[in-house]
């Protein structure tokens, strides 16, 4: 009996060796076989350097196309386009080429809560409840807890994020939207239970973007999108950006791409729509797939569309304060606490003395350059990688779109900057 409980476990033993083997040679071939582009930055000193390395990255294919604008003292210094704008037909990028924004996308709501709270319909100190009255944070006995607008701003709810949905709570465009109000009615029940204390741990979430989102609806009557249009995105002439591809956006699509070996491939085939990543994909190209047009079923955190000459206006809106060409849509104080403003205890002298990488604020991030301080928010999903900056102590805005899922847009704004 004895010898045959041991070759029971034995072979028990071999088949969760050969299980959790096949696992690992499965998940770890989307980080071995990612490709990197050879070309580096070295001694990227002018702008005809710049240009160089810029052109050196797309004819890689690392990554296609590369939409950059640069602004010095509110004036274009740089505007290029570089590669392939859709891999299927050939098309040349163009400056009139619009890419989806992702997570760029948060520095709007922040915008947005914050001429909220100026017209006093929001106040930052307000639990989300009065505005949510659906949704409740409880800790782990299920005692409610307040959650706080400024805690959502910044990251320190506490709240749980939704990452392993990420990848399925999408829609194709054209599709109908789904909505913040209807995402936190239906789909955020099960993310109330606090994991951590409010205000006591700073992690980036979207979570609390969505649910921004929605109080915004609660405030206003109408929705989230309607109400960026109306209030930011009209009054700063920001004409090729919006949360749907409209007809005159459709002439200039910089069609998303992602090569298969990339984690998000993995997200994608395991949490994803039915279907995995074909289902989102409408044709390839050796091991690059080139995606359908889609939509976040939650459109504060992620879904905003344009061309790196409308977000440029947007982050030279911020570098003056508020105003872009006469028309002020924040007080200079709002714009100072979305520029300067939020950051947890510590957090901003820790990155400034390169103890951590960046520090989180309201709906912007700040990244410290050779003791340069660099204020602005990047973006990344499915198809595509981006950055704006804002660099106050230069007068600068820079901002980098890229149509692949691969994340090199931070490291080029960052050259960018140098040069500049």
């Amino acid at each position: 009996m004895k010898d045959k409980l041991k070759k029971i476990f034995k072979w028990v033993g071999i088949l969760s060796i050969v299980i959790v083997s096949g696992i690992a040679l499965y998940a770890g071939q989307f980080i071995l076989f990612a490709p990197e582009p050879a070309t580096q930055p070295s001694n990227v000193k002018t702008v005809d350097d710049l240009d160089h390395y810029l052109s050196a990255l797309v004819t890689e294919g690392l990554p296609p196309a590369m939409d950059v604008t640069v602004l010095k003292q509110g004036k274009t210094v740089f505007s290029k386009a570089y590669g392939i704008a859709n891999g299927l037909t050939g098309e040349i990028a163009t400056k009139e080429h619009v890419y989806h924004f992702w997570s760029m996308t948060k520095s709007f709501t922040a915008v947005a809560v914050f001429q909220l709270v100026e017209n006093g319909k929001i106040s930052l100190n307000e639990s989300i409840t009065t505005y949510l009255p659906n949704y409740s944070p409880v800790d782990e006995s299920g005692t409610p807890v307040k959650v706080t607008i400024e805690q959502l701003l910044n990251h320190t709810s506490g709240l749980p994020d939704f990452d392993t949905k990420m990848a399925a709570w999408i829609h194709l465009d054209g599709e109908p939207r789904y909505g913040e109000t209807r995402m936190v009615n239906e789909r955020f029940q099960e993310y109330q239970t606090l994991i951590a204390s409010p205000g006591t741990v700073s992690k980036y979430r979207n979570i609390g973007y969505v649910l921004l989102g929605a109080v915004i609806e609660t405030v206003t009557g109408g929705t989230y999108e309607d109400y960026i249009r109306q209030f930011i995105l009209i009054p700063l002439k920001m004409n090729r950006s919006d949360f749907i591809y409209r007809p005159d956006m459709m002439k200039n699509v910089a069609k998303g791409s992602h090569s298969y070996y990339h984690f998000l491939t993995l997200l994608v085939n395991l949490m994803g729509p039915e279907g995995g990543l074909d289902s989102i994909t409408e044709g390839k190209t050796d091991d690059r797939h080139w995606l359908r047009l889609m939509h976040t079923d939650y459109a504060a955190s992620t879904s905003l569309i344009g061309t790196g000459l409308d977000m440029s206006r947007f982050g030279q809106m911020l570098l003056n304060r508020g105003e872009l060409d006469g028309v002020r849509i924040l007080s200079e104080e709002s714009a100072d606490e979305i520029l300067y403003g939020g950051r947890f205890a510590g957090e901003k002298e820790q990155v400034a003395a390169g103890e951590k990488e960046t520090a989180l604020g309201f709906g912007a991030k700040t990244w410290f350059d050779q003791g340069v301080e660099i204020i602005g928010h990047g973006g990344g999903g499915a198809g595509f990688a981006l950055q704006y900056f804002v660099v106050p102590q230069k007068e600068l805005v820079v901002v980098v779109l890229t149509n692949q899922t691969l994340q090199t847009q931070y490291d080029v704004a960052k050259v960018i900057v140098s040069v500049f």
